[in-house]
């Protein structure tokens, strides 16, 4: 019931072969793991750059509401001062 030096050489070359395969699946499964991760990370980036783009624009809109009002208000009064101005020169 000895075993055969070719049968000791086969045994070798299928434990070598079914190792090196192991370690690739390994290997495998590994990169793919963090190729999720990384997939997982940029999705949350991108998130929230699309948050402060809106953030931003919400803000500039609200500034550029506040500036176009005092922009009317300095409008409206120059206008009543213009007008006030001629009545005055109109009494003369």
């Amino acid at each position: 019931m000895t075993s055969a030096p070719e049968d000791n050489a086969l045994m070798n070359a299928a434990e070598t072969v079914g190792a090196t395969a192991g370690k690739v699946v390994a290997t495998a499964r590994r990169t793919s793991v963090a190729i999720g991760e990384q997939k997982e990370k940029l999705a949350d980036v991108a998130t929230q750059a699309q948050s402060e783009a809106r953030k931003v624009l919400r803000q500039t809109k609200k500034e550029t509401k506040k500036v176009v009002k005092s922009a009317k208000k300095v409008a409206a009064s120059a206008k009543k001062s213009v007008k006030r101005v001629a009545r005055k020169l109109r009494r003369r």
